[in-house]
């Protein structure tokens, strides 16, 4: 590594830290200002009002940091080239014959590098974190847990109803399970105190074990209701070693998480947990998971594709102006996301889910091939 790469490095991370940090600044004070109170009020009952204020903008600026990492890698890039045509850096660099594609080649891999550390983040580490991550300040004052979204296995076609799931527990609060006429021999409501969720392990299948019934349903005191030759409702009779005469066992292939606010459980899934979402049966997950599937893959190629759309502007046009800089690199960063969101769009909601996230990358790979090449010849 030279001294010039060492330079645009130290120079790359300080403007990317620092940028990282105003943001991430301008969002606490502005969402503390809404939600101080509520936060105050909570941290006193925990005797500790900081660390409560601390842990919970921690964990919500990290997909914010991730959401934008692909920009600041733009902006710190193109700052950083601006600052040395500012100071005339260039000039000599360019005299000793070092092409500009060579001045480059570190920030290049600094984007490449962020792009990177930011897919790893966000597949092996955030859905470690699902809880954090998805609640809300009101969720924190008022310690509850987190509407359930009611759901149809698509399977069996067993609505699951209730009221708050506890991820921690694996509880559903009041849960109602709606067993259609396919499996009883009529529509049946099993209303529980407390579902808990069992994942599958050996010969049992995953589902819910639904305790605290206050009337106990018939058809619970006989055997186990069938659906395609396989126990459904699992009972007592059939299974008394693990079910208690006051319980049932309701078989289900929903992953539990995707019952408390899909929006966020996609957001914040691995990619290879959408992968099997879309494969299971039970779910309907439509075109928006298929689309965000391919996006995810492709999102550090488009990560580098914008630095190449944006930083030759730059190095072409050698304007010391920094400000103007900023101004392009917001233009640039515009055009891009408008593009981008606006075919992913069209690809969960137009039945185009492949061509919705492949499209943007049809559009500007030619146009930074053509943004690479004009800047070699300089």
């Amino acid at each position: 590594m030279t001294i010039l790469d060492r330079y645009l490095l130290k120079s790359f991370f300080f403007n990317l830290l620092f940028w990282f940090i105003c943001i991430i600044g301008i969002f606490i004070v502005f969402d503390l200002f809404t939600h101080l109170d509520g936060l105050v009020q909570k941290g006193r009952e925990q005797n500790n009002i900081l660390r409560l204020i601390g842990t919970y903008y921690f964990f919500q600026s990290i997909p914010i940091g991730l959401m934008l990492s692909s920009i600041l890698g733009l902006v710190s890039s193109m700052i950083t080239i601006a600052m040395m045509i500012r100071n005339n850096e260039l000039v000599p660099i360019q005299a000793a014959g070092i092409s500009m594609l060579r001045v480059i080649r570190p920030l290049v891999l600094a984007v490449i590098f962020v792009a990177v550390v930011s897919t790893i983040f966000r597949e092996m580490v955030l859905p470690h974190f699902l809880d954090e991550l998805a609640m809300e300040a009101e969720d924190i004052a008022r310690d509850r847990g987190i509407r359930l979204n009611a759901i149809i296995d698509n399977e069996t076609g067993i609505s699951i109803l209730g009221d708050q799931i506890y991820r921690k527990e694996l509880r559903i609060s009041n849960p109602v399970f709606v067993v259609p006429k396919t499996i009883a021999k009529q529509l049946t409501r099993l209303k529980a105190a407390n579902a808990f969720y069992r994942p599958a392990q050996n010969e049992r299948p995953a589902g819910f074990l639904l305790v605290g019934f206050a009337e106990v349903p018939v058809i619970l005191a006989g055997s186990s209701l069938m659906f395609q030759d396989k126990a459904i409702v699992m009972t007592h009779q059939d299974f008394p070693d693990w079910i208690e005469s006051d319980s049932c066992f309701v078989v289900s292939k929903v992953p539990f998480n995707y019952l408390a606010s899909n929006d966020t459980w996609r957001q914040f899934a691995s990619t290879w947990e959408l992968f099997n979402a879309a494969r299971n049966n039970s779910l309907d997950v439509g075109n928006r998971v298929h689309a965000l599937i391919h996006s995810r893959i492709l999102q550090p190629f488009l990560d580098v594709i914008l630095l190449f759309l944006g930083l030759p502007v730059i190095l072409m046009g050698g304007d010391r102006n920094v400000f103007k800089a900023m101004g392009i690199s917001g233009l640039v960063i515009l055009s891009f996301l408008v593009i981008q969101k606006s075919c992913q769009y069209l690809g969960a909601n137009g039945n185009m889910p492949v061509l919705g996230a492949w499209l943007p990358l049809m559009i500007f790979v030619p146009l930074a091939v053509h943004q690479i090449l004009t800047l070699k010849t300089k």
